[in-house]
C-alpha cells in the first residue's frame, strides 16, 4: 500500500506540471526576435539657416485717452447737486453737477438795477443835451445879429447918421449876446460831458453784469466735450474753493498709446512712423498705429524716452489697457523654422533634429514666437544642422528615420 501511495503522488505532481511548462512553452514561441531592425519614419526636415528679418524694439505702453481735463471749482459756495458717477458716459454740453448761485444771483440782480438807472440818466442827460444845443443856437443867433447890428451902425456913425450913444447901445448889446452865447456854450459841454459819464457808467453796469453772467456760468458744471467720468470727489453739500476739484472727465474718441522705450533706443524713434500695436489677449490681433509725440527729455530715475502712439479709428483698445509696441528698428540674422516642428515634453521645449546615423534626436532649444505661423530658435541649434519639420507621433528619441530632403 505504502508503493501504491508513492506512485499516486507521482502522477499528481505531474499532471499539475506538465500544463505549466505547455503554456511556457506556447508564449515562448510567440516572443518578438529582438534583433529584428525598427522600421524608418519618413520625414521632410528643415535644415537650419540664418536670414535677415526686421528688427523690432518691443516696448510697454498703455492705453490712455487723449485728453483728461481736470474740472474744479471757480467760486466759493457748496455743491448743490452732481447728476453723474465714476464710470457715466456723457456728451459734450451735458450738465454734469451744480452749484450754490444765490450770491451770484443777487448780484447779477444788482447788475440789473445799475444798468436801469443809469439809462434813465441817460435818457435825462440827452434831453438836457438837446434843450442846452438849443439854447446855445438861440444865443449864437442872437450874437450874430447883434454884431451885423453893431457893423452898420458903426458905418452910420461915420456918416454922422447916429449918435455915440445910440452905438454905444448897439455895441452893448453885441457884448451881452456874446456872453450868452458863451455862457450856452458852457452849458451845452456840460451836458455833452454828463451824457459820456452816464453812457460810461452804463458801459460800466453792462461789464458788471456780463462778469455776474460769467459767475453764473460757473455754477453749473457741463462737460466740454463727450467722453467718460473718469473720477468724482464731490457729492452734494460739500465745501468748495477756487480751484477744488469737482470731477475728472476723459475723452472716448481717439485714444492715444502712452509707451517707454530705453534712451540708448530712442534714436529710432521719429514723428510719423508707423508702429505695430498689440494689446495682450487681444482676439483681433496687432493693429498700426503711428507716432504722435516724442517726449523730448528722459526719465532721469529709469532712463527711457517716453512717446504717444496715435490709435486707428474705431480701435477695440479701451483706456487703461497694456499693450505691447512694435517699433522698426532696421535688421538682423535670425533662425526661422515653422511652429509645427516645436515639440513640448512636460516643461521642456525641444526639437527633434537628424543625426549622423540618420537618428531622431531630441534637442532641448529656446524659442520666441515669431508671427503666426514661426518661430525663431533663440539657442540650441547650430546653423545647417537638419531640423524634421513636423515629427508624428511615433518618433521618439532613438527612432530610425527616411529623410527626404
Amino acid at each position: 500500500m505504502k508503493g501504491f501511495g508513492t506512485m499516486r503522488t507521482h502522477i499528481l505532481f505531474g499532471l499539475v506540471i506538465l500544463p505549466g511548462i505547455l503554456l511556457l512553452a506556447s508564449c515562448g514561441s510567440s516572443a518578438p526576435d529582438a534583433s529584428a531592425p525598427a522600421r524608418a519614419v519618413a520625414v521632410n526636415v528643415i535644415r537650419a539657416a540664418y536670414a535677415a528679418v526686421p528688427n523690432v524694439i518691443l516696448a510697454p505702453g498703455t492705453v490712455r485717452p487723449r485728453n483728461r481735463i481736470p474740472l474744479a471749482a471757480q467760486i466759493n459756495g457748496f455743491v448743490r447737486d452732481v447728476q453723474v458717477r465714476a464710470g457715466d458716459d456723457v456728451r459734450a454740453g451735458q450738465i454734469l453737477a451744480t452749484l450754490d448761485a444765490r450770491e451770484a444771483e443777487s448780484q447779477k440782480a444788482a447788475a440789473a438795477a445799475a444798468i436801469a438807472e443809469s439809462e434813465a440818466a441817460l435818457d435825462e442827460a440827452r434831453k438836457a443835451s438837446e434843450v442846452a444845443a438849443s439854447m446855445r443856437n438861440a444865443a449864437r443867433a442872437s450874437a450874430e445879429l447883434a454884431s451885423s447890428t453893431l457893423e452898420r451902425y458903426q458905418k452910420l456913425f461915420g456918416t454922422k447918421s447916429v449918435s455915440p450913444q445910440e452905438l454905444d447901445e448897439v455895441r452893448t448889446r453885441r457884448d451881452a449876446a456874446a456872453a450868452d452865447l458863451e455862457a450856452k456854450e458852457t452849458m451845452v459841454a456840460a451836458a455833452e460831458d454828463r451824457l459820456r459819464q452816464v453812457s460810461a457808467k452804463i458801459g460800466q453796469a453792462k461789464a458788471q453784469a456780463n462778469r455776474v453772467d460769467v459767475i453764473l456760468s460757473w455754477t453749473v458744471i457741463k462737460a466740454p466735450e463727450s467722453g467718460r467720468v473718469a473720477a468724482r470727489m464731490v457729492d452734494p453739500g460739500s465745501a468748495i474753493f477756487p480751484g477744488s476739484p469737482i470731477l475728472v472727465l476723459e475723452s472716448a474718441g481717439n485714444p492715444q498709446v502712452v509707451a517707454d522705450i530705453p534712451e540708448n533706443q530712442s534714436r529710432h524713434l521719429r514723428k510719423g512712423l508707423e508702429v505695430v500695436v498689440a494689446g495682450a489677449g487681444d482676439s483681433s490681433g496687432p493693429i498700426t498705429g503711428r507716432i504722435a509725440e516724442i517726449v523730448p527729455l528722459s526719465d532721469t530715475v529709469s532712463h527711457t524716452v517716453q512717446f504717444k502712439v496715435d490709435l486707428p479709428q474705431g480701435t477695440s483698445l479701451q483706456p487703461g489697457r497694456f499693450v505691447t509696441i512694435g517699433v522698426p528698428a532696421g535688421s538682423r540674422q535670425a533662425l526661422l523654422i515653422s511652429r509645427q516642428a516645436l515639440r513640448e515634453n512636460g516643461q521642456l521645449t525641444g526639437v527633434y533634429i537628424v543625426d549622423g546615423a540618420s537618428m531622431a534626436r531630441y534637442r532641448l532649444v529656446k524659442a520666441a514666437p515669431y508671427g503666426s505661423d514661426r518661430i525663431e530658435l533663440l539657442s540650441g541649434i547650430a546653423e545647417g544642422e537638419e531640423i524634421i519639420e513636423n515629427p508624428a507621433g511615433g518618433i521618439q528619441d532613438g527612432t530610425p528615420l527616411e529623410v527626404r530632403r
